[in-house]
């Protein structure tokens, strides 16, 4: 079976269970999202910390107060952006900036260069050189304009076709990639664009992909062969491997949950028993 296959016959199955209906499932499992989106940039909340931070406004004794904010600020990116999805959207440069400014709120700062002055909190684009230890140089804040007009432009072309589940999968993964590489801001590049690529799951009504923070090192790994070769296959191949154990995951748990919730003896009639 070819890993476009698995990817139709587990998203399939997936909405076959209808969790959308289920009460508050989504609320949580965005909350998963979140909370693993900013473990990778950081974050020391765990998922119980994110539940409560957003559902009680608790904070987790002893974690930075910063972590609580990039946490809270990315969970409100992600409901605009999914809100956008939902209404089809399209994508531009100041949509980008707009989630990107939700996502920074908080968090973002100002930052002065010979080439002026750059409100992080606004989604303003950089101004300056950035590089990290993982990926390397970015690229040249003069050509980040350009850069984007050309992403949004593919965006939308691809959007305005109806592609199957896995091709929609994988364009997914194909725009978060190239939006960091693009790396159009001082800070939230990743988590930015892993919303994007939320969004476009939701403009085509495919169940949310997460990376998690224990694959934050792969995750790397196959995001700077992509930038140093042009090679999306690799992180393409690994997202995807990823996106299907999550959908079994959640599959087999509420299976297992379904099947408790069936009255005692027509358990025994399943052969569950007890």
């Amino acid at each position: 079976m070819t890993i476009n296959q698995q990817i139709e016959e587990t998203i399939e199955e997936y909405k076959s269970l209808n969790l959308g209906d289920v009460i508050d499932y989504n609320k949580y499992k965005l909350y998963s999202i979140v909370a693993n989106s900013t473990a990778l940039e950081g974050s020391t909340l765990t998922e119980v910390d994110t539940q409560l931070l957003l559902d009680e406004g608790i904070t987790a004794k002893g974690k930075p107060i910063e972590h609580h904010l990039m946490v809270k600020d990315n969970y409100e990116a992600m409901k605009v952006a999914l809100q956008l999805a939902d209404k089809k959207t399209p994508i531009t440069p100041e949509v980008l900036q707009t989630i990107n400014a939700c996502n920074m709120k908080s968090t973002g700062q100002i930052v002065s260069s010979a080439l002026g002055i750059v409100d992080g909190t606004k989604g303003e684009f950089r101004k300056v050189q950035a590089y990290s230890e993982a990926l390397g140089y970015y690229l040249a804040p003069s050509k980040i304009p350009d850069a984007v007009h050309v992403f949004c432009d593919e965006m939308q072309k691809k959007m305005n076709t109806e592609p199957s589940p896995s091709d929609t999968l994988l364009f997914s993964f194909i725009a978060q990639a190239k939006l960091i590489i693009i790396h159009p801001w001082q800070d939230g590049n990743k988590r930015t664009s892993r919303i994007i690529s939320n969004y476009i799951q939701q403009y085509f009504n495919l169940p949310l992909g997460k990376t998690e923070k224990a694959d934050g090192e792969e995750y790397l790994r196959e995001l700077k062969i992509f930038k140093d070769t042009g090679n999306i296959k690799p992180f393409n191949k690994f997202m995807s491997n990823k996106y299907i154990d999550m959908l079994k995951h959640e599959i087999q748990k509420n299976k297992e949950n379904l099947n408790w919730d069936i009255p005692k003896t027509k358990r025994r009639k399943k052969g569950l028993g007890l």
